[in-house]
């Protein structure tokens, strides 16, 4: 397998993460801490109840922090908690940390952490799990199969100095429902926008009516116009897929996302001029504008994304982690949108048309 390791220290978010297109492999591994003063490496469980079997595709990140990162937080980055266990270890500054006993890979994999302070450290591994926002509800037993498809098990490892954990003050979470919606998305694509503002907008140019958008996008400039007059983003044209959409909260949250680990450089990477007073956009399936009143009129129906901040400037950057197979399954790609703002208005417009992240056949 070809595990890229990701310690550049240039990175927003330097850590570690491979993915992996079947998590049961992950089931019977375990991390093994060791260093020149102990010929027996400490083995420790990833997934003591051995949750990973049931097989879905999974990501794993680590992480070494200051201090541990609040768990509700860590819900809503990488879904539901399904387990969580913390380890005290003791470590020098030649001791390493690796990954053994991943079915199909004969080599531990090391998570490229060194020359630690010696000291003790809490290893924490939490496993989560995200499920499209179309798939919370009641299901229907022909459908299960779809959406355990289309769950993504995250294997989050992190480790900080223990007395980091003792001393500090109880922690809040800061990351909400709405600042990661993880969703399936049609070829069609979406749209973020403010739809009050939207709406009334488009009545200012085209009347009331029963209108598709779609065709209006196509045939005249009105797409072009809510673009430039900042009322709209779009990613017009994507691959069928569930894909994550992240806009963190503050700056120092946004740091405990490993985008690094998501993609090693965006894909692609999408400008958009955004008025200073939108806080907060609604997503809406591209094949939903043909029914434009109707969209309108449910628009709570809608996830939203807050989008925080006073910046003219909305970039919307894809990433793309790559599922490798150690067992036959095919590769699957796990792509994230992540939106952030900056000053200023944009010098041009760069809207993200023709998504591909999966050659069709």
């Amino acid at each position: 397998m070809n595990t890229p390791l990701h310690t550049n220290s240039d990175h927003q978010n330097a850590a570690f993460g491979f993915a992996l297109a079947d998590s049961a492999v992950l089931a019977e591994a375990q991390l093994l801490v060791s260093d020149s003063g102990n010929s027996q490496a400490l083995q420790l469980d990833i997934d003591p109840q051995r949750l990973l079997k049931d097989g879905r595709k999974v990501s794993v990140i680590a992480q070494q922090l200051d201090s541990p990162v609040d768990r509700q937080d860590a819900n809503i980055i990488y879904g539901q908690e399904l387990a969580y266990v913390q380890y005290a270890v003791n470590l020098k500054p030649d001791s390493t940390i690796s990954i053994a006993s991943i079915e199909g890979v004969e080599q531990p994999v090391d998570l490229g952490w060194s020359e630690f302070t010696s000291g003790e450290y809490e290893l924490r591994i939490s496993l989560h799990m995200k499920t499209p926002r179309i798939a919370e509800g009641t299901l229907e037993p022909e459908q299960l199969a779809m959406v355990k498809y289309a769950q993504v098990i995250t294997v989050y490892i992190s480790l900080f100095p223990a007395e980091s954990a003792s001393l500090a003050l109880p922690s809040q979470a800061v990351w909400s429902r709405n600042h990661h919606v993880f969703d399936s998305y049609g070829r069609g694509g979406f749209i973020l926008a403010d739809l009050p503002r939207l709406a009334k907008r488009v009545e200012e140019l085209i009347g009331t009516g029963n209108h598709n958008l779609i065709e209006q996008f196509a045939e005249g400039n009105l797409s072009d116009t809510l673009l430039v007059e900042g009322l709209m983003a779009m990613a017009w044209g994507v691959t069928p897929w569930c894909y994550s959409l992240y806009s963190a909260p503050d700056e120092p949250s946004a740091r405990m996302l490993a985008v690094d680990k998501l993609g090693d450089e965006p894909e692609r990477q999408g400008v958009y001029h955004i008025d200073p007073s939108i806080q907060q956009l609604s997503i809406v399936p591209a094949n939903e504008l043909a029914y434009w009143p109707a969209c309108v009129r449910v628009q709570n129906d809608w996830p939203v994304i807050d989008v925080a901040g006073e910046g003219e400037t909305l970039h919307m950057d894809l990433y793309t982690q790559i599922c490798e197979s150690v067992n036959g399954l095919h590769e699957n790609p796990l792509p994230s949108f992540v939106l952030t703002r900056s000053q200023g208005k944009p010098e041009t417009i760069i809207p993200l048309i023709d998504v591909v992240i999966v050659d069709e056949v």
